[in-house]
Protein backbone atom coordinates (compact mmCIF):
# COMPACT_ATOMS: atom_id res chain seq x y z
CA UNK A 1 0.00 0.00 0.00
CA UNK A 2 1.59 3.59 -1.09
CA UNK A 3 1.82 5.94 1.80
CA UNK A 4 2.25 9.90 0.74
CA UNK A 5 5.50 11.31 1.69
CA UNK A 6 4.48 15.17 2.95
CA UNK A 7 7.04 17.23 1.43
CA UNK A 8 9.05 19.31 3.94
CA UNK A 9 8.46 23.03 4.48
CA UNK A 10 11.54 24.45 3.68
CA UNK A 11 11.60 22.99 0.15
CA UNK A 12 7.92 23.19 -0.74
CA UNK A 13 7.21 25.77 -3.00
CA UNK A 14 6.68 29.08 -2.11
CA UNK A 15 4.04 30.27 -5.48
CA UNK A 16 0.88 30.32 -6.18
CA UNK A 17 -0.21 29.40 -10.08
CA UNK A 18 -4.06 30.20 -11.14
CA UNK A 19 -5.67 29.49 -14.67
CA UNK A 20 -8.43 30.49 -16.87
CA UNK A 21 -9.02 29.66 -20.02
CA UNK A 22 -11.12 30.70 -22.84
CA UNK A 23 -11.42 28.63 -25.96
CA UNK A 24 -7.85 28.04 -26.95
CA UNK A 25 -6.48 31.05 -24.76
CA UNK A 26 -5.20 30.65 -21.51
CA UNK A 27 -4.42 33.19 -18.87
CA UNK A 28 -1.87 32.31 -16.02
CA UNK A 29 -1.15 34.60 -13.04
CA UNK A 30 1.65 34.07 -11.29
CA UNK A 31 2.16 34.89 -7.79
CA UNK A 32 4.95 34.60 -5.03
CA UNK A 33 8.65 33.99 -4.82
CA UNK A 34 10.03 32.21 -8.03
CA UNK A 35 13.50 31.52 -7.45
CA UNK A 36 16.44 28.89 -8.70
CA UNK A 37 15.64 26.30 -6.27
CA UNK A 38 11.98 25.50 -7.51
CA UNK A 39 12.60 26.39 -11.03
CA UNK A 40 11.71 22.84 -12.54
CA UNK A 41 8.96 22.39 -9.99
CA UNK A 42 7.37 25.45 -11.72
CA UNK A 43 8.01 24.49 -15.08
CA UNK A 44 6.21 21.28 -14.72
CA UNK A 45 3.07 22.72 -13.40
CA UNK A 46 3.04 25.22 -16.47
CA UNK A 47 3.69 22.44 -18.88
CA UNK A 48 1.04 20.84 -17.02
CA UNK A 49 -1.67 23.93 -16.69
CA UNK A 50 -1.33 24.33 -20.65
CA UNK A 51 -2.68 21.23 -21.87
CA UNK A 52 -3.30 20.23 -25.68
CA UNK A 53 -5.52 22.25 -27.48
CA UNK A 54 -4.21 25.66 -26.25
CA UNK A 55 -2.34 27.91 -28.95
CA UNK A 56 -2.14 31.35 -26.94
CA UNK A 57 -1.04 31.60 -23.36
CA UNK A 58 -0.95 34.71 -21.76
CA UNK A 59 1.48 34.87 -18.71
CA UNK A 60 1.22 37.81 -15.68
CA UNK A 61 3.89 38.57 -13.29
CA UNK A 62 2.64 41.50 -12.01
CA UNK A 63 2.22 40.00 -8.29
CA UNK A 64 5.47 38.14 -7.99
CA UNK A 65 7.26 39.20 -4.89
CA UNK A 66 10.78 37.72 -6.22
CA UNK A 67 12.20 36.95 -9.60
CA UNK A 68 15.66 35.33 -10.51
CA UNK A 69 17.53 34.32 -13.16
CA UNK A 70 15.76 30.63 -12.23
CA UNK A 71 12.68 32.34 -13.34
CA UNK A 72 14.02 33.39 -16.62
CA UNK A 73 15.17 30.01 -17.32
CA UNK A 74 11.30 28.81 -16.55
CA UNK A 75 10.21 31.29 -19.13
CA UNK A 76 13.06 30.27 -21.89
CA UNK A 77 11.74 26.41 -21.55
CA UNK A 78 8.41 27.21 -21.15
CA UNK A 79 8.36 28.96 -24.51
CA UNK A 80 10.53 26.51 -26.27
CA UNK A 81 8.03 23.77 -25.20
CA UNK A 82 5.08 25.81 -26.49
CA UNK A 83 6.75 26.52 -29.79
CA UNK A 84 7.19 22.80 -30.23
CA UNK A 85 3.01 22.64 -29.96
CA UNK A 86 2.69 25.62 -32.45
CA UNK A 87 1.68 28.05 -29.53
CA UNK A 88 2.82 30.83 -28.26
CA UNK A 89 3.96 32.72 -24.85
CA UNK A 90 2.76 36.66 -24.04
CA UNK A 91 4.35 37.94 -21.05
CA UNK A 92 1.38 40.32 -19.72
CA UNK A 93 1.18 42.36 -16.73
CA UNK A 94 5.16 42.29 -15.15
CA UNK A 95 7.14 44.62 -12.97
CA UNK A 96 10.11 47.53 -14.27
CA UNK A 97 13.01 44.73 -12.48
CA UNK A 98 11.51 41.61 -13.67
CA UNK A 99 11.35 42.88 -17.29
CA UNK A 100 14.45 44.23 -16.94
CA UNK A 101 15.88 40.96 -16.43
CA UNK A 102 13.76 39.47 -19.50
CA UNK A 103 15.36 41.83 -21.22
CA UNK A 104 18.65 40.94 -20.68
CA UNK A 105 17.71 37.25 -22.17
CA UNK A 106 18.79 36.80 -25.80
CA UNK A 107 16.29 33.68 -26.24
CA UNK A 108 17.57 33.91 -30.21
CA UNK A 109 21.40 32.86 -29.44
CA UNK A 110 20.81 30.42 -26.97
CA UNK A 111 19.18 28.20 -29.19
CA UNK A 112 21.09 29.20 -31.92
CA UNK A 113 23.92 26.48 -32.64
CA UNK A 114 27.35 27.67 -32.37
CA UNK A 115 29.71 29.25 -35.07
CA UNK A 116 32.60 26.90 -35.90
CA UNK A 117 35.31 29.04 -35.81
CA UNK A 118 37.67 28.14 -39.22
CA UNK A 119 41.06 28.96 -38.79
CA UNK A 120 42.71 31.35 -41.27
CA UNK A 121 45.44 28.88 -43.47
CA UNK A 122 48.60 31.32 -42.56
CA UNK A 123 50.59 32.58 -45.85
CA UNK A 124 53.39 30.32 -47.24
CA UNK A 125 55.70 33.35 -46.56
CA UNK A 126 54.58 33.53 -42.51
CA UNK A 127 55.24 29.38 -42.54
CA UNK A 128 58.50 29.99 -43.45
CA UNK A 129 59.47 32.49 -41.40
CA UNK A 130 57.93 30.48 -38.55
CA UNK A 131 59.83 27.73 -39.32
CA UNK A 132 63.05 29.06 -39.84
CA UNK A 133 62.65 31.14 -36.56
CA UNK A 134 62.02 27.32 -34.44
CA UNK A 135 64.96 25.90 -36.24
CA UNK A 136 67.43 28.90 -35.34
CA UNK A 137 66.06 28.98 -31.62
CA UNK A 138 66.25 25.39 -31.28
CA UNK A 139 69.99 25.34 -32.84
CA UNK A 140 70.43 28.21 -30.58
CA UNK A 141 69.61 25.73 -27.13
CA UNK A 142 71.19 22.85 -28.92
CA UNK A 143 74.68 25.03 -28.66
CA UNK A 144 74.04 26.26 -25.30
CA UNK A 145 72.92 22.49 -24.02
CA UNK A 146 76.16 21.09 -25.75
CA UNK A 147 78.47 23.68 -23.87
CA UNK A 148 76.47 22.81 -20.49
CA UNK A 149 77.54 19.49 -21.19
CA UNK A 150 80.59 19.52 -22.22
CA UNK A 151 81.37 21.90 -18.76
CA UNK A 152 80.01 19.06 -16.80
CA UNK A 153 81.77 16.14 -18.72
CA UNK A 154 84.72 18.11 -18.00
CA UNK A 155 84.09 18.59 -14.50
CA UNK A 156 83.73 14.90 -14.20
CA UNK A 157 86.83 13.78 -15.56
CA UNK A 158 88.63 16.42 -13.21
CA UNK A 159 86.47 14.83 -10.37
CA UNK A 160 85.72 11.53 -10.95
CA UNK A 161 84.56 11.13 -7.22
CA UNK A 162 81.60 13.66 -8.38
CA UNK A 163 79.99 10.85 -10.18
CA UNK A 164 76.80 9.50 -9.21
CA UNK A 165 78.29 5.85 -10.24
CA UNK A 166 75.67 3.84 -9.43
CA UNK A 167 73.31 5.75 -12.26
CA UNK A 168 76.04 5.62 -14.53
CA UNK A 169 76.17 1.97 -14.13
CA UNK A 170 72.68 1.52 -14.20
CA UNK A 171 72.39 3.56 -17.54
CA UNK A 172 75.38 1.06 -18.98
CA UNK A 173 73.07 -1.59 -18.23
CA UNK A 174 70.28 -0.14 -20.33
CA UNK A 175 72.32 1.05 -23.21
CA UNK A 176 74.81 -1.41 -23.67
CA UNK A 177 74.02 -5.14 -22.12
CA UNK A 178 69.81 -4.71 -23.07
CA UNK A 179 70.31 -3.87 -26.01
CA UNK A 180 72.67 -6.28 -27.66
CA UNK A 181 69.76 -8.65 -28.37
CA UNK A 182 68.69 -6.06 -31.57
CA UNK A 183 71.63 -4.93 -31.98
CA UNK A 184 72.92 -8.36 -33.01
CA UNK A 185 69.94 -9.51 -34.84
CA UNK A 186 69.90 -5.95 -36.73
CA UNK A 187 73.81 -6.13 -37.81
CA UNK A 188 73.97 -9.90 -38.44
CA UNK A 189 70.87 -9.34 -41.26
CA UNK A 190 72.98 -6.17 -42.58
CA UNK A 191 75.83 -8.24 -43.17
CA UNK A 192 73.68 -11.35 -44.74
CA UNK A 193 72.11 -8.68 -46.95
CA UNK A 194 74.97 -6.63 -48.35
CA UNK A 195 76.60 -9.86 -48.51
CA UNK A 196 73.82 -11.41 -51.00
CA UNK A 197 73.60 -7.71 -53.04
CA UNK A 198 77.64 -7.83 -53.66
CA UNK A 199 77.60 -11.49 -54.65
CA UNK A 200 74.83 -11.04 -57.34
CA UNK A 201 77.06 -8.07 -59.17
CA UNK A 202 80.92 -9.71 -58.40
CA UNK A 203 79.56 -13.30 -59.22
CA UNK A 204 79.41 -12.41 -62.97
CA UNK A 205 83.37 -11.20 -62.77
CA UNK A 206 84.25 -14.28 -60.85
CA UNK A 207 85.13 -11.90 -58.02
CA UNK A 208 83.44 -14.09 -55.14
CA UNK A 209 86.04 -13.62 -52.56
CA UNK A 210 85.83 -10.06 -52.68
CA UNK A 211 82.90 -10.11 -51.17
CA UNK A 212 84.61 -10.08 -47.61
CA UNK A 213 86.26 -6.59 -48.91
CA UNK A 214 82.91 -4.92 -49.99
CA UNK A 215 81.04 -6.49 -46.57
CA UNK A 216 84.13 -6.11 -43.87
CA UNK A 217 84.68 -2.00 -45.29
CA UNK A 218 81.05 -1.34 -45.48
CA UNK A 219 80.38 -2.96 -42.10
CA UNK A 220 83.38 -1.05 -40.32
CA UNK A 221 83.21 2.10 -41.97
CA UNK A 222 79.26 3.04 -42.33
CA UNK A 223 76.68 0.20 -41.37
CA UNK A 224 78.05 -1.05 -38.40
CA UNK A 225 78.19 2.93 -36.54
CA UNK A 226 75.23 4.63 -38.64
CA UNK A 227 72.73 1.42 -37.65
CA UNK A 228 74.16 0.81 -33.97
CA UNK A 229 73.34 4.60 -33.64
CA UNK A 230 70.34 4.47 -34.94
CA UNK A 231 69.52 1.57 -32.63
CA UNK A 232 70.66 3.57 -29.66
CA UNK A 233 68.89 6.90 -30.62
CA UNK A 234 65.44 4.84 -30.85
CA UNK A 235 66.23 3.15 -27.21
CA UNK A 236 68.34 5.29 -25.32
CA UNK A 237 67.88 8.54 -26.55
CA UNK A 238 64.10 8.32 -26.64
CA UNK A 239 64.32 6.66 -22.36
CA UNK A 240 66.22 10.09 -21.75
CA UNK A 241 64.05 12.03 -22.98
CA UNK A 242 60.92 10.62 -21.70
CA UNK A 243 62.62 10.10 -17.95
CA UNK A 244 63.79 13.94 -17.62
CA UNK A 245 60.38 15.11 -19.60
CA UNK A 246 58.52 13.07 -16.90
CA UNK A 247 60.38 14.48 -14.43
CA UNK A 248 59.98 17.90 -15.50
CA UNK A 249 56.25 17.68 -15.36
CA UNK A 250 56.10 16.22 -11.96
CA UNK A 251 58.27 19.40 -11.59
CA UNK A 252 61.30 17.35 -9.48
CA UNK A 253 63.83 19.25 -11.64
CA UNK A 254 62.59 22.67 -10.29
CA UNK A 255 62.64 20.78 -6.77
CA UNK A 256 66.65 19.93 -7.21
CA UNK A 257 67.14 23.54 -8.66
CA UNK A 258 65.47 24.72 -5.60
CA UNK A 259 67.45 23.08 -3.50
CA UNK A 260 70.66 23.99 -5.37
CA UNK A 261 71.55 21.26 -7.20
CA UNK A 262 73.29 21.08 -10.45
CA UNK A 263 70.73 19.11 -13.10
CA UNK A 264 73.60 18.32 -15.60
CA UNK A 265 75.59 16.85 -12.87
CA UNK A 266 72.60 14.62 -11.31
CA UNK A 267 70.66 13.88 -14.68
CA UNK A 268 72.63 14.64 -17.73
CA UNK A 269 76.26 13.54 -16.82
CA UNK A 270 75.52 10.04 -15.97
CA UNK A 271 73.43 9.49 -19.12
CA UNK A 272 75.61 10.98 -21.35
CA UNK A 273 79.12 9.14 -19.81
CA UNK A 274 77.72 5.97 -19.96
CA UNK A 275 76.33 5.89 -23.61
CA UNK A 276 79.91 7.55 -24.70
CA UNK A 277 81.35 4.17 -23.10
CA UNK A 278 78.85 1.82 -24.10
CA UNK A 279 78.41 2.62 -27.74
CA UNK A 280 81.63 2.48 -28.98
CA UNK A 281 81.66 -1.25 -27.52
CA UNK A 282 78.35 -1.89 -29.16
CA UNK A 283 79.80 -0.66 -32.40
CA UNK A 284 82.79 -2.82 -32.34
CA UNK A 285 80.56 -6.23 -31.44
CA UNK A 286 77.94 -4.79 -34.22
CA UNK A 287 81.06 -5.08 -36.67
CA UNK A 288 81.77 -8.19 -35.78
CA UNK A 289 78.31 -9.49 -35.93
CA UNK A 290 77.83 -7.91 -39.33
CA UNK A 291 81.29 -9.70 -40.63
CA UNK A 292 79.84 -12.73 -39.38
CA UNK A 293 76.40 -12.25 -40.98
CA UNK A 294 78.55 -11.33 -44.80
CA UNK A 295 80.64 -14.58 -43.75
CA UNK A 296 77.53 -16.83 -43.72
CA UNK A 297 76.66 -15.87 -47.03
CA UNK A 298 80.22 -15.99 -48.61
CA UNK A 299 80.53 -19.60 -46.66
CA UNK A 300 77.07 -21.27 -47.50
CA UNK A 301 76.04 -19.13 -50.55
CA UNK A 302 79.69 -18.96 -52.46
CA UNK A 303 81.65 -21.48 -51.03
CA UNK A 304 84.14 -19.79 -49.97
CA UNK A 305 86.13 -21.38 -47.15
CA UNK A 306 86.09 -20.04 -43.75
CA UNK A 307 89.59 -19.83 -43.23
CA UNK A 308 89.94 -17.71 -46.73
CA UNK A 309 87.11 -15.87 -45.88
CA UNK A 310 88.41 -14.35 -42.85
CA UNK A 311 92.20 -13.60 -44.24
CA UNK A 312 90.57 -11.56 -47.05
CA UNK A 313 88.23 -10.00 -44.46
CA UNK A 314 91.59 -8.95 -42.24
CA UNK A 315 93.82 -7.94 -45.23
CA UNK A 316 91.11 -5.78 -46.80
CA UNK A 317 90.90 -3.63 -43.19
CA UNK A 318 93.15 -1.38 -41.79
CA UNK A 319 93.24 -0.24 -38.35
CA UNK A 320 92.16 3.27 -39.52
CA UNK A 321 88.60 1.69 -41.04
CA UNK A 322 88.01 0.37 -37.30
CA UNK A 323 89.18 3.84 -35.86
CA UNK A 324 86.71 5.65 -38.04
CA UNK A 325 83.98 3.92 -37.34
CA UNK A 326 84.58 4.24 -33.77
CA UNK A 327 85.08 8.21 -33.85
CA UNK A 328 82.01 8.27 -35.32
CA UNK A 329 80.68 6.50 -32.88
CA UNK A 330 81.82 8.38 -30.19
CA UNK A 331 80.28 11.80 -31.91
CA UNK A 332 77.22 9.95 -32.14
CA UNK A 333 76.76 9.07 -28.63
CA UNK A 334 77.41 12.79 -27.69
CA UNK A 335 74.59 13.54 -30.18
CA UNK A 336 71.71 11.02 -28.95
CA UNK A 337 72.30 11.63 -25.40
CA UNK A 338 72.74 15.44 -25.46
CA UNK A 339 69.17 16.07 -27.63
CA UNK A 340 67.58 13.31 -25.57
CA UNK A 341 67.90 15.28 -22.62
CA UNK A 342 67.32 18.28 -24.06
CA UNK A 343 64.13 17.60 -25.32
CA UNK A 344 63.44 16.41 -21.89
CA UNK A 345 64.05 19.56 -20.31
CA UNK A 346 62.00 21.14 -23.27
CA UNK A 347 58.71 19.75 -21.69
CA UNK A 348 56.17 21.60 -20.62
CA UNK A 349 52.82 19.85 -19.26
CA UNK A 350 51.24 16.79 -19.22
CA UNK A 351 51.74 13.45 -20.43
CA UNK A 352 50.98 14.65 -24.37
CA UNK A 353 53.82 16.76 -23.90
CA UNK A 354 56.07 13.65 -22.72
CA UNK A 355 55.16 12.16 -25.43
CA UNK A 356 55.49 14.87 -27.91
CA UNK A 357 59.05 15.72 -26.92
CA UNK A 358 60.24 11.86 -27.03
CA UNK A 359 59.49 11.65 -30.38
CA UNK A 360 61.04 14.73 -31.05
CA UNK A 361 64.19 13.43 -29.60
CA UNK A 362 64.18 9.81 -31.98
CA UNK A 363 63.57 12.26 -35.20
CA UNK A 364 66.46 14.75 -34.19
CA UNK A 365 68.42 12.28 -32.60
CA UNK A 366 68.61 10.59 -36.05
CA UNK A 367 68.81 14.09 -38.34
CA UNK A 368 71.61 14.51 -36.86
CA UNK A 369 72.97 11.29 -36.60
CA UNK A 370 72.96 11.25 -40.84
CA UNK A 371 74.39 14.72 -40.83
CA UNK A 372 77.00 13.94 -38.58
CA UNK A 373 77.97 10.92 -40.52
CA UNK A 374 78.22 12.76 -43.84
CA UNK A 375 80.51 15.18 -42.50
CA UNK A 376 82.40 12.39 -40.95
CA UNK A 377 82.42 10.83 -44.53
CA UNK A 378 83.46 13.59 -46.49
CA UNK A 379 86.17 14.62 -43.88
CA UNK A 380 87.66 11.19 -43.37
CA UNK A 381 87.90 10.89 -47.74
CA UNK A 382 89.79 13.56 -47.86
CA UNK A 383 91.91 14.30 -45.31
Amino acid sequence: MATAVPIPPAIAPSYELSTQQEGDSLQLTLRGRVDVTHAQTLLDDLTAAAAQGVRHVTLDLGEVDYFDSGGGAVIVGFRQQLASRNADLTIGTTTPEIQGLLELIDEDALHRAPARKVPSAKPLATRIGEGTVNVLADARQLIAFTGEVMIGLRAALTHPGQIRWRETWQYMQRAGVDGLPIVSLISFLMGLITAFQASVQLTQFGADIYVANLVGLSIVRELGPLMTAIIAAGRSGAAFAAEIGTMKVSEEIDALTTMGLDRTRFLVTPKVFALLVMLPCLTLYADFVGIVGGMTVGVAGLGLPVQVYVRQTAAAMAFWDIASGLIKSIAFALLISGVGCLRGFQASTGAESVGRITTSAIVAGIFLIIVADAIFTIVFHYF
